[in-house]
This record gives structure tokens, sequence and C-alpha cells, in this order.
């Protein structure tokens, strides 16, 4: 028997049920967001991502702020990174990057003569920082209790404890289950809420949690009274009671969320971060986890919700033909030619009319990064029309890899604005991914599989365990299967997939509710079959049946 436990409290009162309680951001005018970020230098000892802290980070914060943006509200997420030392060189240089972002930034870092650490250390803030980040050195770190532009409330949200315990046990082994045990865990997240000009803020904590009784006198129930989940490492209690915090602040009314599992075939989810299968990234998930969809594969993952649309990662290793290309035609056109090949000409199969718009090369940033705007004609069915989406990708090159970002932008976008607002938004994606390259020895080129075409004949019908796996690999590939570790080769299925699906967005709602959206994601994942590194590959017994591939 279980049951799950919320309580809410204002300013150390009674607990009562959330229900009861008034709404948080029923206040008029702006709200601002505050996040406060240790700063940290480049090559520094323990040093971290840009986070609050591993429950409470700045994703959490925009799933709320596009929450209350739907409903109209104005809204700001401040930056607020303290701990800048008093003398540290370049603090003029950091408080410049308090514009709109683009990538002209890392063309005034380059021009500074300065040593390699101060410049990799600028470049991280630069991808991170914009008009509403704000830096503090030690002394003046109580000017972040004084009044910030344009706001009217401020909220800070704070992950406070952990209480876990369990009652009777001893007895519960004694008597063989006979007579109960009971265990429990709680939760606790405060908002500090203030108003302008006002510096005793109200303080709202939230308590989530679940009671669990245990006996055999309770086989009799058949279950029937188990509301709580098995959690695992996937999906953690504590991420449910993150999804539960945020349902509350959006909607004091709001019933219990359903267990939402990602579920990566080949990667793996803790908390609210992606680790790639090949370990050659990491990512903070950009996407609302309780309304997303993931796709991935041994180097490349998708994310998807309705409302902030699709983002994608990838990893493409490069082989000789490509190095050789560096050296003799430079980096800039290898990656252009690289792109119209392996991108532009396979969309312009299914969409002829699209095109790419706004390009621009950037050898300041990662030694080279080539970024463009695509935009897909996608024809109406009833008309002679074309329906245009667009999407920013930028790609640059690391040791073996060529690592592709994309994300789709708003296609109600004025021409006028959409190259900004493609930096800026490509810039956010940047700041949340960590790239781990690693240097693989190419292999050289097959003149025999070049001179046919990559059609190469065997002398003999023995095959081998490598070719078995090349064979797998290239049919994942070419089924749209998402595995993007061909040598050269980029995986357009979680792209095609978005083109193709049909998302349905109620016009007169205007909050985000679980279910509100009819999206089907059956073609955009497989289930996970467990949680270790081996996996239940796809087409791993396709040669099962034929004779002639089994070994004597």
């Amino acid at each position: 028997m279980s049951w799950y436990h919320t309580r809410v409290s204002k300013n150390e009162a009674a607990e009562i049920p959330i229900a009861n309680t008034e709404s948080v951001f029923g206040d008029s005018g702006t709200a601002c967001f505050i996040s406060s970020i240790k700063f940290q230098e480049v090559g520094a000892t323990k040093e971290s991502t840009l986070n609050l802290n591993p429950i409470i980070d700045t994703q959490f914060i925009e799933n709320i702020r596009t929450n209350l943006n739907l409903k109209n509200k104005n809204t700001k997420h401040i930056k607020h990174v303290y701990g800048v030392p008093k003398f540290w060189p370049y603090l003029n240089e950091l408080k410049s990057f308090r514009t709109n972002k683009s990538f002209d930034r890392f063309k005034q870092i380059q021009n500074l003569s300065m040593e390699p650490q101060y410049k990799k250390t600028l470049t991280k803030y630069a991808e991170f920082a914009d008009l509403d980040t704000y830096f503090f050195t030690d002394e003046d770190i109580l000017l972040s209790f004084l009044e910030f532009e344009s706001c009217d409330t401020y909220y800070q949200f704070h992950y406070l404890k952990r209480e876990k315990d369990n009652y009777n046990l001893v007895l519960f082994l004694i008597t063989l289950g006979i007579l109960p045990t009971a265990n429990y865990e709680n939760h606790y997240f405060t908002v500090y809420k203030r108003k302008a000009n006002d510096l005793k803020p109200a303080i709202i904590t939230y308590k989530f949690g679940y009671r669990r009784l245990i006996s055999w006198l309770l086989l009799p129930t058949f279950n029937l009274f188990n509301e709580v989940e098995n959690y695992n490492k996937d999906y953690r209690f504590v991420d449910h009671t993150k999804d539960q915090f945020i349902s509350a602040l959006e909607n004091k009314h709001s019933q219990p969320l359903p267990i939402k599992h990602l579920n990566p075939v080949y990667g793996d989810v803790t908390g609210g971060m992606y680790l790639s299968d090949s370990e050659l990234f990491k990512t903070q998930i950009p996407v609302d986890t309780r309304f997303a969809v993931i796709r991935d594969g041994k180097k490349n993952v998708s994310f998807y919700d309705p409302i902030h649309g699709l983002y994608k990662i990838q990893a493409v290793n490069v082989n000789e033909k490509i190095n050789s290309d560096i050296i003799t035609n430079g980096l800039e056109k290898t990656l252009k030619t690289f792109i119209t090949t392996n991108l532009l000409d396979k969309v312009k199969k299914n969409y002829p009319k699209s095109t790419i718009l706004h390009e621009i090369y950037t050898p300041e940033y990662r030694d080279g990064t080539y970024t463009f705007i695509l935009e897909i004609a996608k024809p109406e069915p009833e008309n002679d029309l074309f329906k245009k989406e667009y999407f920013v990708f930028s790609c640059f090159k690391s040791q073996s890899q060529i690592y592709i970002l994309s994300r789709s932008l708003a296609n109600d976008t004025s021409l006028d604005t959409l190259q900004k607002l493609a930096e800026l938004n490509i810039l956010d994606f940047y700041s949340q991914v960590t790239f781990q390259s690693k240097y693989i020895e190419p292999k050289p080129l097959d003149l025999d599989i070049a001179m046919n075409d990559g059609n190469k004949k065997s002398d003999t019908d023995e095959v081998d365990d490598d070719g078995e796996e090349d064979e797998e690999e290239e049919e994942l590939v070419g089924s749209g299967g998402g595995v993007g570790g061909v040598t050269g080769t980029i995986d357009l299925g979680g792209l095609l997939s978005v083109l193709k699906e049909r998302t349905y967005i109620p016009k007169t709602k205007l909050d985000i509710k679980p279910g509100r959206f009819q999206f089907n994601n059956s073609r955009f994942h497989t289930p996970k079959m467990n949680s270790s590194k081996f996996h239940i590959k796809p087409a791993r017994t396709k040669n099962f049946s034929n004779p002639g591939k089994w070994r004597k």
C-alpha cells in the first residue's frame, strides 16, 4: 500500500494542501526569475557546468517562463554570476557581453592579446551571457539584492533538502513480513518571492513525498492501493518531484502528473542531463521533459516538445577524404561542401524548393564554425502554395569528429530578424552542450570502393564480426534508425520526422498540461530494453535464417 503526500507552507506557517494555496504568479507586472551562478575559470579545479544546482537548473526556469509567456505575462531571466575575482584582468570584457548574442563577440575575443586560459574563459561566458546577465565580484556581492532593470516581482527557486527513513524494519524482518514496515521519502523546494523595493521576501515551501506500507497481510488488496511507481536511475523520484513542483507553480489545481520516461535507446538520462553512448558529448536537455520526446543513436540525439520545437546534436566521424579536402581547400569550403552533399541535397529530394539562407563562417569560434539557416518549403496538400519552416544549423570540426547542432525556429519570425534570432538561439544551444571529441586513426581510402561507387564484392561468403557490424550500421542509417555512426554520413531522421508529424496545439487553452498535445511519438524512438550499456540492437538477428551466413 502506498500513496503520495504533497503539502505547502508559507513563511513557516502550518502545512496545507497545495490545492488550497494562492497562486504564486498572481502579481501584475514583469516577473523576474533570478539564477545565481558561481563564476569559474576554465581549467580551475572542480569546474562544473553553468547550472544553479543539479536539481534547479536554467532550463527549469525557462520552462516556467514559457508557460507564463503563453499567458501574455512579461518575464525575464536574470542570470547573476557572482564571485568574479576583484582584480580579474578582463572583468570589463565580461560585462561587455551584456548585449544580444551574436558571433561577433568571438571576433572581439580573438583580437585581444591574452593568455589562452583567459580566452577560453571569455569564450565560455560569451556563449552564456546576454542582456540579462550580470557579473559581480566578491566585494560587490551585496549588489545582487538591489533592484534590476524593469522588474516588478522577483523569484528565486531552491532545492532545500531530502528526507528518507523507514520504521519497524527489524520486526518486519524478524516476523518474516507479518508485522508491517513503513518507509517514506520527502523532497523540499522553496520559492523566495519579493516585490520591487521590498527587501523582505515571502518564503513558500513545497513538500513532495510518498508513504509506503509493506506487509504480507496486504496481499488481499491485489496492489489496488499502490499509487507510488517503482523509480529507477533513468527516472528518479526526485525527478518526479521536480516535475510536480513546476506543475504546482503553473497550476495549483493540477492533477498528479503521469510518469514520463524518456527512455533513450543508446544514451543515458540522469536528472536533466543526457550522455551520449559514444561519450562524444553530453548536454542539458533543452526542452520540457514533462512533454518531451527523445530519439537517439550512438552518436546523435534529437529532443522535441510541441512548444520549444526540435533540438538535435550529431557527431560524424571524418574520413581520409575529408581530412585531405581540408588540407587542399581549407576548412570553410570543406564544411560547406560536406553540408551541401550530405544535408541539402538529401533534403531537396523530399522538398525540392528548400534552400540555405544567411550562411556565416566564423573562424574565431571553435577554430572555424559554419552556421546557416535552412529554409524548407513544404507543399500544402490542398493548393499550390508552400509552407516555409526554418531551422538553424551550426557545425565545426574537433579532432576526428564534425559536430552538427541544429534547432527549429519559429515560423512566424520576420525575415528581417531571422538571422539575429538564429545566432542567439544556436549560441544558447552551444552553452548547454559539452563536447568530448576523440582522435581516431583515419583509414586510407579504398580505391576499389571509390571506383565502384561503394559496392565492393567479397571473394568469399564468410563474413567476420566487423563486417556484420558495418552492414548492420548501414542498414540502420538507411532506415532512418538514427545511428549516425557511419563515416561522413548525416542522419536526418529527427528532422524529417518532425516535418511529417502533425502536432495539434489548442488555440483556446494557453497553459501547458499533460496530455494536451496529440503527438505521435511511436516513430520517434523505440523503448529501452534495459538500463545497462548492452542493448538489444535492431537487425542483430537479421541473418539468422540464412544458412549461408552460419559459421561452421
